[in-house]
């Protein structure tokens, strides 16, 4: 089955211009969706790739469950008068089917409050919920059974990390017919893992339970059993999906993954230029464009203004916005900070986590008032000022599936200094290597190879480069409408393959 794009505000030429009776059918399955509730980046992908998708010409249904979080963010999904009914956890189940259309993407959310009634997405601070196993294997099922209700016959299943990953294992029980199975693996290091204990509220067939397909190392393990029954895989990069099936960064699955290699594909996730928009942007002091670069030094002087910085003429402002965890390189950042300030930078650091990471960061910030802005917590309005006033954003993480902290940076004229890991060291590409260069890479997490890479950045500053490169990195495509073209072309070539 082959699809045409339509309505392409890129001007990118059709894909294929070949249609089929009707579009493709892609259900997706998930465990959070923004606008309705969003804890992290699983919530931006599913909240942009199904629109984009519509704009390409597919079909495209997403479940949710319902939390309590849907209704506080303005959004009412109304009843449908249809239900889904089943024995889960040894209770008959009967959850209605709740519905808001946006964009033409009809999002369907299960209403069990047993399951997710409660305050938190994944369980309470700090922790999660000792029954997450039933709460998503329940989702797994209900999705499917929802598609049947609502009268949605899919061609494609695309099931979203650990929490749907036992989506395809119901199927065959939900005599759905053949259906295509896709998982994306958005970080491989949250699996879904289990005591065996849990396998008689799962609901499963004893065809599963029985036999190898859901066991990992003696436990329940729900991305394994995704990635063994499904029939294509994604990840969120190319060079995540080639780390993945390494020791280093396969988390106990790197065989399994190797054994899969022809079978997985590594699909950029991007930022939706609506959303992140300069041009726009509400928060910014004034807007301004790859063609308009006084106005972003305007965004700078406020912000410097606004943080109480006083950088001299010849000094770069350095910003990182993240959490403060070691996956992040926070610790490598409190670690090169006052090196920083002593090479006449100044620095913005905005964000939360590792306790000890934090009151590192606030002890060695405090000598260097009016160089160091240090603010714990998080501030949306302020991080979109940061990216469109910071002259380089540094994103040294250990490790990182996609990130999009650099593609919003690039989109406001902030220029990446990145750790050459996943997504990082696919989006940019070093300014010394490539003529066409949209940013710093350097190849060590230490604090040694991340200095060396902020003096390089000290330097093209100094040397009034950043002139060229900001309309160059502003100008990029790291749009999801990008994206969605990829994902559009792996399910009509897949489906086409199975026959569908």
């Amino acid at each position: 089955m082959k699809i045409k794009e339509r309505g392409d505000s890129t001007g990118a030429e059709s894909e294929s211009s070949s249609v089929s009776t009707r579009p493709l059918r892609i259900l997706m399955v998930a465990a959070e969706a923004a606008p309705f509730v969003k804890v992290g980046g699983l919530g931006d992908v599913i909240g942009t790739l199904p629109r984009r998708l519509v704009q390409l010409g597919l079909e495209v249904a997403v479940v949710l469950p319902y939390y309590p979080e849907v209704g506080t963010r303005g959004h009412r999904p109304l009843p449908t008068g249809r239900e889904v009914v089943c024995s889960h956890g040894g209770i008959s189940r009967r959850s209605p089917v709740l519905e808001e259309v946006l964009d033409g993407v009809r999002y369907w959310f299960i209403q069990e409050d047993d399951y997710f009634g409660r305050e938190g997405v994944y369980g309470p601070p700090g922790g999660e919920y000792p029954d997450s196993a039933e709460r998503f294997s329940y989702l797994g099922r209900t999705a499917l059974e929802a598609s049947k209700v609502m009268e949605f016959s899919p061609d494609v299943l695309h099931c979203h990390d650990w929490h749907a990953s036992l989506t395809p294992l119901y199927l065959e029980e939900a005599g759905m017919g053949r259906v295509l199975k896709i998982l994306t693996i958005h970080n491989l290091a949250y699996q879904g893992v289990f005591n065996i204990g849990v396998l008689p509220s799962l609901g499963l067939p004893p065809r599963v339970t029985e036999g190898p397909i859901l066991f990992q190392d003696g436990n329940v393990n729900f991305l394994k059993a995704g990635i063994v029954s499904a029939d294509r895989l994604t990840t969120v990069s190319p060079t995540y999906a080639a780390e993945i099936q390494t020791p280093d960064q396969g988390w106990g699955l790197d065989g399994i993954l190797r054994h899969r290699k022809r079978d997985i594909y590594g699909i950029l996730n991007g930022i939706d230029f609506d959303e992140w928009d300069p041009g726009s942007d509400p928060s910014l002091r004034v807007p301004f464009s790859a063609a308009d670069i006084e106005s972003r030094r305007r965004n700078r002087d406020y912000l410097l203004a606004q943080l109480g910085l006083h950088p001299g003429p010849q000094s770069p402002v350095f910003a990182f916005i993240g959490r403060l965890v070691h996956q992040k390189g926070a610790d490598l950042i409190a670690s090169v900070l006052p090196d920083l300030v002593r090479h006449e930078a100044c620095i913005i650091v905005l964000g939360t986590g590792d306790p000890e990471i934090e009151r590192s960061l606030k002890e060695i910030s405090t000598p260097f008032n009016g160089k160091v802005s240090l603010t714990i917590g998080f501030d949306e309005s302020l991080a979109r000022r940061i990216y469109g006033g910071a002259d380089f954003f540094l994103m040294p993480s250990r490790f990182e599936p996609c990130g999009l902290g650099q593609m919003i940076a690039m989109r406001y004229g902030s220029v990446p200094i990145v750790r050459a890991t996943g997504g990082l060291k696919d989006t940019v590409k070093d300014l010394e290597s490539d003529s066409e260069g949209t940013g710093i890479v350097f190849k060590d997490a230490d604090p040694e190879s991340l200095l060396a890479a902020a003096g390089r950045a000290a330097g093209i500053f100094r040397n009034g480069r950043l002139g060229e490169i900001i309309p160059r990195i502003m100008e990029l495509d790291n749009s999801w409408l990008r994206s969605a073209r990829r994902f559009a072309r792996l399910y009509s070539e897949a489906a086409r393959k199975e026959g569908k």
